[in-house]
């Protein structure tokens, strides 16, 4: 494997001289062991969560985790560099490599989390940037490799400072390989995972996924800028990238993108290009996968058909031997080049990553006898399989749930369907939520979706008051922090509404006046009020009613 490729280079070269720093084994940080090697020697870092910003000041050296002995991908997961406490605020990357290293420098087998970015003068306009939330290369030339690079940022607009961009990973000046990385949940104004300014980076292998920014120049997975300057990717699957403006995948900004074997799918642009944003005429990628196509050879637009974790294909998948024909890009069984991150001759194995992601719209279904089927898109943006483990009524109504999918597969939608009540219903109005649940951490379940027939609707013509008294279910319920209590009366009335606690307690008064015969509501504000069980007890006359309400917050 690559790694194996690695360990030979490094420690196989002849240089009798080279010495390996062992943390925390003979040094207590990570830095303490870089400032004692020379050049050619390795920083060894045991599995371990280290909380500190590292520089290689200039030394040509190897740091690694344990990774890099035995190619078990779970030193990567358990050998963290956080950089979530730097010395000075202004330094905030995690990993540093700005005094020239030259390509036997590398950076291996690390999850490298909690970076804010460096700020720093750039030297081809003079003004101040804040950028490389996890790592920063300047004028250097190393190989990153099997790193798992998630949840840093390069957003601060410090005083003094144009922009800031680069959440994951920022190159400039240079020609660095970046390899085999997960670049996951990061963010930047511009370049959300990765930006490469006036310089020549080789990107292959990586997953750049759900990494988000691009408000100010674009890019929410990766940004390339720079005249005269090619930037390459090679096999890599950019997915679930969320941009403001163009280049949800990719923005070139200036320069040159080239490559192949990309997957690009399920990135997001506000504005601009979906995927790939940029000059078209600057931009040669050629057997790629790419969500509403792309002009390049053999570029191909159907979905990857990715599996439940790690974004690997199926056997079907239309991706499958459909990359670069050139035999020098061939898998490792020695097959045509599979476009994505697991194609290629470099390709590797990656720990498991990522989470399942839903969209729904939670705004109001409304029905109508006109058109009594309604349908509500859902859709996994996540990169793992997203599990809708029930859809329910939370009271209970004559509105049919006729379909509902159980699970989605990354990047893919489904719709649940619901059919109305036919006309004659005998409820002058239907008030009830929908509970979707579902397995996505980041979110709240069950999401709730109100539901609604409106009164008009509900009767036939010739019923145009109500019949009786009634009080209906407050709508939204659970809710936070207001809710509608509606009402019907058959002659006009004198009528009460109050909120009592659960204890029987009156703690507001909402209504005390005469209303006229028909459909009434009333909004009840809660801000002010606990988390908790509620009664709206209506009075009008001699005639009494009550409904529960549910304060989440």
């Amino acid at each position: 494997m690559f790694a194996r490729i690695v360990f030979t280079f490094f420690f196989l070269t002849g240089v009798t001289h080279a010495l390996v720093r062992n943390v925390p084994a003979e040094f207590e940080t990570v830095q303490e062991a870089i400032l004692a090697c020379g050049d050619g020697d390795t920083v060894l870092v045991a599995d371990g969560h280290y909380v500190e910003n590292i520089d290689f000041r200039g030394r040509n050296i190897v740091v690694a985790s344990h990774y890099l002995l035995d190619e078990d991908v779970a030193h990567i997961h358990n050998t963290i560099l956080d950089g979530s406490e730097p010395e000075y605020p202004d330094s905030g990357s995690v990993v540093r490599i700005i005094n020239g290293e030259d390509s036997t420098t590398a950076l291996i087998g690390f999850t490298i989390t909690g970076g804010t970015g460096t700020k720093f003068r750039d030297q081809d306009d003079n003004l101040f940037y804040v950028e490389g939330g996890g790592i920063i290369i300047e004028n250097s030339y190393p190989l990153i490799a099997f790193n798992v690079i998630v949840n840093n940022q390069a957003t601060r607009t410090t005083p003094g400072a144009t922009s800031s961009g680069g959440g994951g990973i920022r190159y400039g000046y240079c020609a660095p390989r970046i390899h085999n990385n997960i670049i996951l949940s990061n963010s930047g104004r511009y370049g959300g995972g990765v930006v490469g300014f006036f310089a020549d980076g080789d990107i292959r292998n990586n997953v750049v996924a759900e990494n988000s920014g691009g408000n100010a120049y674009g890019g929410g997975g990766l940004w390339f800028g720079g005249a005269g300057h090619t930037n390459t990717v090679i096999n890599n699957t950019i997915v679930g990238n969320e941009s403001i403006q163009s280049g949800g995948g990719i923005r070139l900004y200036a320069g040159t993108l080239s490559g192949h074997g990309n997957i690009l799918w399920g990135n997001h642009a506000n504005s601009g290009s979906q995927q790939v944003g940029g000059n078209s005429s600057n931009i040669h990628l050629d057997y790629c996968c790419v969500e509403g196509g792309l002009n390049g050879t053999d570029n191909i637009s159907n979905y990857p058909l990715f599996t439940a974790q790690n974004l690997y294909l199926e056997s079907m998948s239309t991706c499958i031997d459909a990359g670069s024909p050139d035999p020098q890009w061939n898998d490792s069984d020695t097959t045509r080049n599979d476009i994505g991150c697991y194609g290629g001759p470099g390709a590797g194995v990656f720990p498991e990553f990522g989470a399942p992601r839903i969209a729904v719209s939670m705004s109001q279904i409304e029905f109508s006898f006109e058109d009594r089927t309604r349908y509500r898109p859902l859709t996994n943006l996540g990169t793992v399989v997203l599990n809708i483990d029930s859809v329910l009524f939370l009271m209970g109504t004559s509105i049919e749930l006729a379909a509902t999918p159980d699970l989605l597969m990354p990047f893919v939608s489904d719709t649940i369907t619901l059919i109305g009540p036919s006309i004659g219903s005998p409820h002058l109005v239907e008030l009830d939520t929908l509970l979707v649940y579902h397995d996505d951490v980041s979110q709240n379940s069950p999401i709730l979706i109100p539901l609604l027939i409106p009164a008009d609707l509900a009767t036939d013509e010739q019923d145009v008051l109500p019949r009786d008294f009634t009080i209906y279910p407050a709508y939204p319920n659970p809710f936070n922090p207001t809710s509608t209590i509606s009402f019907a009366l058959p002659s006009e009335q004198l009528v009460s509404l109050k909120i009592t606690d659960i204890q029987g307690r009156e703690v507001v008064n909402l209504l005390n006046t005469k209303l006229s015969a028909g459909e009434h509501s009333v909004e009840w504000n809660a801000s002010t009020f606990a988390s908790g069980t509620y009664f709206a007890t209506l009075r009008a006359g001699k005639w009494q009613a009550q409904t529960k309400l549910t304060l989440l917050k």
